[in-house]
């Protein structure tokens, strides 16, 4: 059956005005093209719905029988559509991001400070997860965007670097004759190194820098968290290799001290979002509020956070 709502409109309407010259104006049709969708109306259904006379038009008791449910199923489509609406402007306004968690530490809070502080009633969902579990969640659309720390291989996707940030080691404060200020990467090979697990990018990227000098990468733990490796390092059980903006929220901490790895990995960070996609006018000014944090980072951190390679 194929009946669409502007025809149990009319049908109502005719079956209430009984005159076929005022519900053609209702409805801004002329008479013909209304007798014409009631008549297209009773075939869909099989059924007429309305005698018609010179004199008068009238419904038929079928007509009759069908007026409470046509109104029912008009009622519940306006209902529906009301809901739909209602949904739709939540929608509007809600903007949803996967990132790596140093991304989602270092450059979400603000960025989400600000669209609220310019976008009335916005909602967000921010999933924090490895490298490959924030891209999958955007080729499933489940987010809006990413932020990720290397480019996916995925056709759909494109990459746009927005920074790069240096390695540093998070060490012991007691370890000074261990691990000086500045160190090179010929001199971590025996150094007691707490790095992430197999699902990090983080680890890729010491390992490819490692590997470039012969060297196989071997730490002594690995672990998901920089938190639960910050734990370790706390008790002197060694020392963490990790991206700068992983270990920025940590640097307050008692009894800890960052060293620079003057040859050390640059990790990209960037924005991954769809090839292609029509976005709204909250999440184009989600991806420039990332851009800005960017910026502002590599403004405030210059010995740590570079410009992305394309603008440096």
């Amino acid at each position: 059956m194929n009946v669409i709502p502007r025809q149990l409109r009319i049908f109502l309407a005719l079956a209430e005005s009984l005159n076929f010259s005022r519900t053609a104006e209702q409805f801004f049709v002329t008479q013909p093209s209304l007798s014409k969708a009631v008549k297209d109306l009773e075939a869909e259904l099989g059924v007429t719905l309305f005698e018609r006379s010179t004199r008068s038009v009238r419904l038929t008791p079928a007509g009759e029988r069908m007026t409470s449910l046509a109104r029912r199923v008009v009622g519940e489509y306006d209902s529906g559509l009301q809901r739909l609406q209602s949904l739709a402007d939540l929608e509007s306004n809600h903007v949803a991001i996967a990132a790596i968690p140093s991304l989602a530490n270092a450059v979400l809070p603000g960025v989400c400070a600000k669209l609220e502080s310019r976008f009335a009633g916005t909602r967000f969902t921010i999933h924090d997860g490895t490298n490959a579990s924030t891209i999958q969640r955007l080729i499933n659309y489940q987010v809006d965007f990413a932020l990720a720390s290397a480019a996916p291989s995925h056709p759909e996707l494109e990459y746009e670097e927005v920074m790069r940030d240096r390695f540093a080691l998070l060490a012991p404060a007691a370890w000074k004759k261990l691990v000086r200020p500045t160190m090179r990467m010929e001199e971590l090979v025996d150094l007691p190194l707490i790095s992430g697990t197999d699902a990090s990018t983080a680890k890729e990227y010491v390992s490819a820098a490692f590997l470039q000098r012969g060297v196989v990468f071997r730490p002594k733990l690995s672990f998901d968290q920089v938190a639960t490796a910050t734990g370790f390092v706390r008790q002197e059980v060694g020392i963490a290799i990790q991206p700068y903006l992983g270990v920025m929220p940590l640097l307050d901490l008692q009894g800890m001290r960052l060293c620079q790895i003057e040859d050390g990995p640059i990790r990209s960070v960037g924005i991954v979002r769809r090839k292609g996609s029509s976005l709204s006018p909250i999440i184009e000014q989600a991806l420039e509020e990332v851009r800005a944090a960017a910026r502002q980072l590599v403004r405030q951190l210059p010995a740590w956070i570079h410009p992305p390679v394309a603008s440096a």
